[in-house]
Order: structure tokens, then sequence, then C-alpha cells
């Protein structure tokens, strides 16, 4: 790879101000420096809910993309370390639960430096706010789905700042915009999602002058151990496509947003749920 830090470097500021024209002050193109646009050498990744799911296959594509790794998860991320073959020894593991509220700070001091994170680390308990004990529920879903995030995102986004530039992915859901598409969604889901999306507009909108690029995914059904334990054979059988995601159609998308490919998106939520929900 050519040493030309600025044409390379996918997640720096852009450069000096010009006359305003288009095209003025713009950085140096990353593909007439022959440099992949989804190539993540040199790059350092945070991936929150890696141990297993969506998360832990994101882990794969983006060390398969040369990034190294910080994954962390409340228990360890070992397996998934085991799974990146020849790249294990590019990822590191920190085991925290983000339910703590001081867990973001710690994490963010043990992971030291990053230049881009995905934040995943959620959960999906069925609700129906009839029952007893929902309120519960509720609270820890909105607390590791949308407060954990923001908390992480105070620590990482400013840092990022500070040093140039970054990128932020945060996992939302299709619910977010139908308000619950498969069985079990409650309004706690479908608010903590609602949320993350707002969020990633705000954080967007705050920081991309500064050279922060935050962006979302929304995927759709997904074939991993959190929606398994659900009947999805009505759901699946209006879907356009007949069929769940696999994590690595969610993980893709995700490192399209991590890469220099993305270099003028911002604010974005990608739909990655096969036309089950279409914007107009």
């Amino acid at each position: 790879m050519p040493d030309d830090r600025a044409a390379s470097r996918p997640h720096g500021r852009r450069g000096a101000q010009g006359d305003g024209r288009a095209g003025a002050g713009r950085r140096p193109g990353f593909r007439r420096q022959g440099v992949s646009g989804f190539d993540l050498s040199g790059q350092t990744i945070l991936v929150t809910g890696a141990a297993g799911g969506i998360g832990a296959v994101t882990a794969q594509v983006l060390a398969g993309l040369g990034a190294r790794l910080v994954l962390t998860d409340r228990i360890s991320c070992a397996a998934t370390i085991a799974g990146l073959g020849e790249k294990a020894s590019t990822a590191r593991e920190v085991v925290i639960d983000l339910l703590d509220g001081d867990a973001p700070r710690r994490l963010s001091e043990q992971a030291g430096p990053i230049d881009a994170a995905v934040l995943g680390a959620g959960i999906y308990r069925p609700l129906d706010w009839d029952d007893d004990g929902w309120e519960e529920i509720a609270e820890t879903t909105l607390s590791l789905n949308l407060m954990a995030p923001m908390r992480l995102a105070r620590e990482l986004v400013p840092a990022m700042a500070a040093r140039g530039g970054g990128r932020v992915v945060l996992v939302g859901s299709i619910v977010a915009a139908t308000g619950g598409s498969f069985p079990g969604v409650g309004p706690h889901y479908a608010a903590s999602k609602g949320g993350l999306h707002t969020l990633v507009r705000w954080l967007a909108a705050r920081f991309g002058g500064q050279g922060v690029l935050v962006n979302g995914v929304a995927p759709g059904i997904t074939d991993t151990a959190m929606v398994g334990v659900h009947d999805l054979s009505a759901a699946l059988a209006k879907h356009p496509l007949g069929r769940a995601a696999q994590p690595e159609e969610i993980a893709w998308p995700i490192a399209f947003l991590c890469s220099p490919a993305a270099s003028f998106v911002s604010g974005a939520i990608l739909d990655v749920n096969g036309g089950a929900m279409m914007r107009p």
C-alpha cells in the first residue's frame, strides 16, 4: 500500500477549505492511489455484542478486510476470536456488561484509540405490556439498546473528532419504522430502536463537520439465536424474499459503512430487510 496517509486513511477529516467550488480542498481519492474502497488495513475497530450473532460475523468480515479488532460482550468473545483463524492475532477482547452505567467509560479506556465503532450490543425480549413485570423488562431493554450506545458514543465520538475523524455504525432494526414486524415485538424494543435511529442522525449532525461519520443499519428478520426461538413462519410467508437474512448479509453493509467507500455517507439508516419494508 502506498504510504500516502492522506489518501489511504479512510476516516480522516477533509482537507483545507478551498474557494467554495465543488471538489475544492478535497482529499486525494483513494482509488487513484490503487487502494481498495473496502480496505480497512491499519484501522482499529471496536465491535460490541461480538460474542455471537451479527456481531461475531461482523468481526469476521472486518478482520478479513484488514482491520484490527477490539471485541466486547458481557461474556467472553474467545470463540469469535478463534473463528478468525489466521486473523485471530489481530483481535483482542474486553469482557464488560454495558448495563453497568460506568461500563462505557471503562470500555473506552481499555479499548484505547479506535478508528471506528460498530455498536451492536442489544437485547430482544418478548413483552406484552399487559403482563405483570413488563416495566422491568422494558427498562432493561431501553438501557442496553439505547442508553448504553448513547453513553458509549459520548465517550468515543469526541475522542474520534479530536484525532481527526472516525466512523460509528449503530445497529438498529426495521421495527423502528414499522413498529413491529414479527412475533413478540413490544413497545420497549420498537421504542429502543426508534430512539437509536434518532441518535444516529443527532450524532451525524453534531460531529460530521469534525470528520466523524455516523450511520446505522436497520436489519429485518435475521437468522440469529436472538430470534430463533420464535415461530416466524407467518412473517416469512409474507416476506418478499420468503426467508430471513443471514448474519453475513447484515455484516457486509456494516463493513461498507466503516470503509473508505462510504466516505460521503453520514446520517443514513441503511435498510437491510430484503424488501420487507420499502421507503417511498
